[in-house]
């Protein structure tokens, strides 16, 4: 836990110990926040948009320096924008879709998508099916649909998989991908839509080893 007592060297110290700890862990990805604001920054419900804080831009310039990669799902537009801004490689949103296809705060902008890829980063695209469908009812075909949009934005090379099968009730999982041993489906529905073995491979897998092999 970070306490905030008013000197800032003691925060900053706290903030250093805590990255090192779970850089230490062996961790290499660390968001910036979750949907709520926090001594980072703001979350995609804030309430007022005032991006990263003082402190929250010390944080991604920790992260740069321990060669971290910097998760911007869950973070509010102006919090993205200030982390893009700071940040020295590639970005990821490790489960997020698209604002375009469903206008939920929990997904990207056509413009955060461009940025993401022009790092070299990734979107996984999540399964949550309020992030996939106005209605909140999905399969495999919304997630598909997703993946498409991404790939015909920016390329095939910056979208992959975003499940969140650990953060998501059972009620929001996909009708027909409740688990990894259905993701056979999602293939299939890759196949219909046009998706070549070669760039199924990319979304599966390879686009998320292109990005974490420069960290790991």
């Amino acid at each position: 836990m970070l306490i905030v007592d008013g000197h800032c060297d003691t925060v900053q110290v706290a903030l250093d110990k805590n990255v090192d700890y779970f850089y230490d862990k062996g961790v290499r990805v660390m968001s910036i926040t979750w949907n709520e604001d926090n001594l980072l920054g703001c979350g995609v419900l804030t309430k007022q948009d005032n991006g990263l804080t003082p402190l929250g831009k010390e944080y991604i310039q920790k992260l740069n320096e321990k060669k971290m990669i910097v998760d911007v799902s869950h973070s509010s537009e102006k919090t993205f924008w200030d982390a893009m801004r700071i940040n020295e490689g590639p970005i990821v949103a490790t489960h997020s879709c698209c604002y375009s296809l469903c206008q939920h705060p929990r997904n990207l902008k056509d413009e955060q998508i461009k940025q993401i890829a022009k790092s070299d980063g990734i979107v996984g695209v999540c399964y949550c099916t309020n992030f996939l469908s106005k209605t909140g009812k999905a399969g495999t075909k919304k997630i598909a649909e997703h993946i498409a949009y991404i790939a015909n934005l920016v390329g095939i090379d910056y979208v992959g998989l975003g499940s969140d099968f650990d953060g998501l009730d059972e009620e929001e999982l996909p009708t027909d991908l409740k688990n990894i041993g259905q993701i056979e489906n999602l293939i299939q529905e890759l196949k219909k839509i046009g998706f070549h073995e070669n760039e199924i491979e990319k979304v599966m897998g390879r686009n998320w080893i292109r990005v974490l092999e420069k960290f790991i």
